[in-house]
């Protein structure tokens, strides 16, 4: 299962990586210039709950769900202060909460762990029921170019505190396998290694948008994720925004 055996350490690399107040400030705001209110967050592949805490101090009511019990263990005790969240276990492509939301987000990449097309139509069409009226659905996917080319069959050796990687990449026609041999500090000054292994599967910027097409959603956006500014060839993270 994806990140069961590193979800702390994912957890902790998200962290010190990501803005997620800002990513959260970006997201409202984009709601806000479509005059989305919103009230009710549900956000799919929640991970350990970094991005559903900046909602939930924003007095947003979110429900959340990820298919990885170890991740929704971590946001399970990260978010306990808070009656605002409900935290679940789902797959994207089938979970059903039978209620409406002014906004479904699925961030960091979590559609190119699907294998086909259909997987994410599938996807799509269960978001579609979920939508309220006046709402936006928003998703971004790994681009080919960060797949094919700054990954590709490269690899990466990186140190921070207390954490030393070596990232190798094997890269295929239609995905790319990632080995990630961790190096953990320990109090003693020792070191622990965890091993890592997944598979991301590499979906072009045009299958995307014929398939968005396909399933009569309106595109209002198509960003760079890092900044959420117009998209370049070199972005390595595509959002698209979206409703119905």
């Amino acid at each position: 299962m994806m990140y069961d055996k590193f979800s702390y350490i994912y957890d902790e690399l998200m962290k010190r990586q990501v803005d997620y107040d800002l990513l959260a400030s970006n997201v409202i705001q984009i709601c806000d210039k479509y005059k989305i209110a919103v009230k009710n967050i549900l956000e799919c592949g929640m991970g350990s709950g970094n991005l559903t805490e900046k909602f939930l101090k924003r007095k947003i009511d979110v429900d959340g769900f990820d298919i990885s019990d170890n991740m929704l263990s971590i946001a399970y005790n990260k978010l306990l202060d808070y009656n605002n969240v409900n935290i679940m276990k789902g797959d994207i492509r089938t979970f059903s909460a039978n209620k409406k939301y002014n906004l479904i987000c699925c961030f960091f990449d979590v559609l190119n762990y699907l294998k086909s097309l259909n997987e994410i139509e599938l996807f799509l069409q269960n978001a579609r029921k979920q939508l309220d009226k006046n709402s936006i659905l928003m998703f971004d996917i790994n681009s080919e170019y960060k797949l094919k080319e700054y990954l590709g069959n490269n690899t990466f050796v990186i140190e921070e505190d207390n954490i030393f990687y070596v990232w190798r990449n094997f890269l295929y026609k239609k995905y790319i396998d990632f080995e990630i041999d961790f190096f953990i500090k320990n109090q003693n000054n020792t070191y622990e290694k965890i091993k890592e292994r997944q598979r991301q599967y590499i979906h072009s910027e045009n299958d995307i948008v014929r398939l968005i097409s396909k399933n009569k959603y309106e595109i209002l956006e198509i960003l760079d994720f890092e900044t959420f500014k117009n998209k370049s060839e070199n972005s390595y993270r595509i959002l698209y925004v979206l409703k119905i």
